[in-house]
């Protein structure tokens, strides 16, 4: 039995610093997320690509953050068993809002978005929480939000399940 979730890709290594909770501002230029609550759950698929920004991440991580090597490479990395092509995690977005490039060119949100202000997208979404999935799924990515089924019982505690029967249901899995 499964049910369906939204989700939306993204590639490496911003997909793994989202995971991993370094990376709690995802911004776009698109409307990806505007149409969402804050509050909406969706699902994380990390994309088979490297995205080419040059390093510039690596600059913040360890300048804004003071990060070492080490643990740099920690929040870049996936758990084992996790892959590129797997959905790998379930979030909880935020407000979803416009900004300026001189909002997005302050030290604190270039640390949170793991991006330089003047290469970060214009629409900002808050990541409030964020939590690996029990075991990845293997999926093939998609442009933009889409819609997947998956077995509830990859879903951590403490996360909302859609009900089998209606989307709008939701039950709660607590520990």
């Amino acid at each position: 039995s499964t049910v369906q979730f939204r989700c939306f890709s993204m590639n490496q290594p911003f997909a793994a610093l989202l995971a991993n909770g370094y990376k709690t501002l995802e911004t776009r230029n698109g409307t990806m997320f505007t149409q969402y609550a804050e509050g909406t759950q969706m699902l994380l698929h990390v994309g088979q690509r490297t995205y080419p920004d040059g390093g510039k991440h690596l600059d913040i991580m360890k300048t804004e953050s003071g990060l070492t090597d080490e643990e740099i490479l920690e929040l870049k990395s996936l758990p084992p068993g996790f892959s590129r092509g797997n959905i790998v995690a379930i979030l909880e977005l935020g407000r979803t809002y416009e900004t300026t490039t001189e909002e997005r060119s302050h030290p604190e949100f270039e640390q949170k978005a793991a991006a330089r202000g003047s290469d970060s997208g214009r629409i900002v979404t808050e990541i409030r929480r964020v939590e690996y999935l029990k075991r990845p799924i293997q999926q093939r990515g998609e442009g933009g939000v889409f819609k997947v089924r998956i077995d509830p019982n990859v879903i951590p505690h403490g996360w909302s399940i859609p009900s089998k029967e209606k989307s709008n249901v939701y039950a709660t899995i607590s520990g």
